[in-house]
């Protein structure tokens, strides 16, 4: 108390910090911090780059991350890179990820036009593990075994306006653990982007084509939440979906069901505004699904409003449980275009379908999801529910050119 009084008397006397010295520095100017921008350009051909590209510093992506810290900004020039880093894991069933890029502290690392990580031969393209306030922009990212970007226990993420295509090269016979997986067994190693464990995060106005899927969402270290999936164009991905939210974790949930969100769960995203076009038609995939693959997993209370989705293998949107013990309930679509879907059949619906809400079996506990305000054209069902229609909430949905608008 004595020196808070004296403080606030020498406060009121127009004596207090810098007032006492004849020269005063501002606090602020002792405490700023000063980031730097690192950048990284070809070894060779600089000539007509700019002048900031024809002095970089580094010619390998890795060795300018490494030395940048937290705040900084890598800077990448045009031109093709193709380095790698082992990332070593705590898993069992992957010990080591070899990948292009990994990110694992808080930069941001930005491609100028014609930047492109070229990732052949290696597991993934751009790999962030336990990264926190990070950011990837601006890149072509091609010719990974598996994903092109994948993300791992991480937090603040951003990955915004970059070209992530042919991706998923592997083969059931490469030594990435992806290719090892059922899916894997039919050639699919890799989606573009992969969340894997991340909350906090964004997706946003990435082009991603040609790759076995498009957006994954899983949570098989912990939970998947709190995203946001925004503004991309997803298509051409032939093999799987277009955006997938797959629950992988079977402590999401208690015995009796109920959800355990702080061990696992993929809840409370948003996928919106997205342009979602032509995925799975192999037959394995929809526009935007939602599922559980494990008993006791969960895939709940996200909000998938506002996209376009048009001609996908199996349903526009698509809510499938696979398990009795297994938690979809929550999901609300809303505000989407739907068009024409399901054009590769779905064993359960072999016609066009705009919304599919399913179950496997007719004892298992009905779904509840709600699906209203989407405008529904050029399917034979609008929405198709054998997942227990009782707990379907359905209002405002504009059916053109739909033969059943809704079958439940």
């Amino acid at each position: 108390m004595k020196l808070r009084l004296i403080w606030t008397i020498l406060a009121s006397a127009g004596l207090a910090a810098g007032a006492l010295a004849t020269t005063a520095v501002p606090a602020s100017a002792s405490m700023t911090k000063t980031f730097t921008d690192l950048y990284v350009a070809p070894p060779t051909n600089r000539s007509d780059l700019s002048p900031a590209c024809k002095t970089a510093g580094y010619t390998a992506i890795n060795d300018a991350v490494s030395q940048a810290i937290a705040g900084d900004t890598v800077v990448v020039c045009p031109g093709t890179y193709t380095g790698s880093v082992s990332i070593t894991t705590n898993s069992s069933a992957q010990p080591a990820i070899t990948t292009g890029v990994e990110v694992n502290k808080s930069i941001d690392l930005v491609g100028l036009r014609g930047a492109t990580i070229d990732a052949a031969g290696l597991d993934t393209g751009v790999t962030f593990y336990d990264a926190t306030s990070a950011e990837l922009k601006g890149f072509t990212i091609t010719g990974a075994l598996g994903e092109g970007v994948y993300a791992l226990v991480s937090t603040k993420i951003t990955i915004e306006d970059n070209i992530v295509k042919g991706n998923d090269t592997g083969t059931a016979a490469s030594g990435y653990a992806e290719c090892k997986t059922p899916a894997g067994l039919q050639d699919s190693c890799g989606y573009g982007v992969h969340f894997l464990s991340v909350t906090h995060s964004n997706v946003t106005d990435n082009t991603i084509e040609l790759n076995s899927g498009g957006i994954l969402l899983t949570d098989e270290w912990g939970p998947t939440h709190a995203n946001s999936v925004r503004g991309n164009l997803v298509k051409s991905n032939e093999t799987f979906s277009g955006i997938d939210l797959a629950g992988s974790n079977d402590a999401a949930l208690t015995s009796l069901g109920s959800p355990t969100p702080k061990l696992g769960g993929i809840y409370g995203n948003t996928i919106s505004h997205n342009i979602v076009v032509s995925n799975g038609t192999a037959g394995q995939g929809g526009g935007i699904m939602i599922t559980v693959n494990i008993k006791g997993g969960g895939a709940y209370d996200n909000v998938v409003t506002g996209n376009e989705i048009d001609g996908n293998g199996l349903g526009g949107i698509a809510i499938h449980k696979h398990y009795v013990l297994a938690n979809l309930n929550g999901n609300t679509i809303s505000d989407n275009f739907i068009g024409d879907n399901n054009v590769a059949g779905d064993a359960a619906d072999a016609a066009t379908t705009g919304v599919f809400v399913g179950r496997d079996y007719a004892t298992f506990p009905p779904v509840a999801v709600s699906v209203y305000d989407n405008t529904i054209s050029f399917d034979h069902y609008g929405i198709f529910d054998n997942a227990g229609g009782s707990k379907l909430t359905r209002f405002g949905n504009h059916f053109v050119h739909v033969a059943v608008d809704v079958r439940a």
